[in-house]
């Protein structure tokens, strides 16, 4: 499922059978890779409401089924987290990736129904990509951080230029700077700002 369908979609407490709520927003955690909350305008409220995933028990095609003891919650601040994406920040949000190339744009996110997670990413499509029916997709796990302005993913290249500078500088006798080698294992388990012994190799 889209996350642009769920805006409208009614939401159902089960235990009551009664609608409390349509869906108005959505609320996206780009590194946990899941749905995080849903904003609705209730039925019975001028204000809005979140509900919390964990509330959530699925998303249907036609409705969102809350758990048994299910509810929502005051719309506020201290429930939103700001590295959260809504559909307005979601939408057009600018994906670069770790070696400094731009990727695309998102234009919307395939999620789970059951378990609310993010399946893809999905890139706004190329005049060429909308013809062949093909879409840009990133999975959630390639995300390396995101805010409300740029979500970077881990392209791979990165690692792989470092690895290839490393061996020619081996060959000329040059020593890189410690930031611009590939870690080793105990490298890598050393917090920041720690000295590091040198390298026998």
């Amino acid at each position: 499922m889209r996350l642009k369908e769920l805006r409208g979609l009614p939401v159902i407490d089960p235990t009551a059978a009664r609608k409390v709520g349509i869906v108005t927003d959505y609320q996206v955690d780009p590194t946990g890779g899941r749905i995080a909350a849903m904003d609705i305008n209730p039925v019975d409220s001028s204000d809005g409401e979140r509900i919390m995933g964990h509330r959530i028990r699925r998303v249907g095609r036609h409705a969102v089924i809350l758990t048994a003891r299910a509810g929502s919650s005051p719309n506020s601040s201290a429930e939103l987290n700001d590295h959260w994406l809504d559909n307005g920040t979601l939408v057009g949000l600018e994906v670069l990736g770790d070696d400094g190339n731009r990727i695309g744009k998102l234009i919307d996110a395939s999620f789970d129904q059951d378990s609310l997670e993010v399946e893809a990413y999905l890139l706004r499509a190329t005049f060429w990509e909308r013809l062949t029916g093909r879409r840009g997709r990133i999975q959630p796990s390639k995300v390396h951080s995101c805010s409300r302005e740029l979500m970077i993913v881990t392209t791979g290249r990165l690692k792989a230029a470092t690895e290839e500078l490393e061996e020619v500088t081996r060959g000329l006798g040059i020593t890189l700077k410690f930031d611009d080698r590939t870690p080793t294992q105990t490298e890598s388990n050393i917090p920041d700002g720690q000295p590091v012994g040198a390298r026998s190799d």
